[in-house]
């Protein structure tokens, strides 16, 4: 099973979003995790209600910190703004999203916030579902 690994700065707020939006529709073969490279103690308790307005019910979650372990299971890791923070491995995997953080935003500014993650998401499902494209073969002159 695949594994995509969202990334932020202390997976508190973007990171914990886009896990639980990829988790919510899930590709077949993958599956998505959060974490931080500096991870903070607990998520914006605003991501909750952001989930909630989707219909989306977010467990109990804990932020937790990108390992070198972590990166090696992943098969993909999405950041945001942090790639060069990141434990050795993840940039060779790895594709930056440059969404801002919620710090100072309005109620619509989050939103706005959710739903570009939530596009996102649904491109990088998308992509993460399309058959891989055959390599083309050599002809050999007779």
């Amino acid at each position: 099973m695949g594994l995509v690994l969202f990334v932020c700065v202390e997976n508190t707020f973007r990171s914990v979003l886009s896990e639980a939006l990829f988790n919510a529709a899930l590709p077949p073969g993958w599956r998505a995790e959060s974490a931080g490279v500096q991870a903070a103690t607990a998520i914006n308790p605003v991501v909750v209600d952001l989930l909630a307005e989707t219909g989306i019910r977010l467990g109990p979650k804990t932020p937790r910190t990108a390992t070198p372990e972590l990166i090696a299971a992943a098969s993909r890791v999405v950041t945001f703004g942090c790639l060069d923070r990141c434990p050795i491995g993840a940039k060779d995997k790895a594709e930056d999203w440059p969404i801002p953080g919620a710090t100072g935003k309005s109620a619509d500014e989050l939103r706005a916030i959710r739903d570009e993650l939530r596009r996102r998401v649904a491109d990088l499902q998308i992509r993460l579902n399309a058959p891989a494209m055959p390599k083309a073969r050599m002809q050999r002159k007779s």
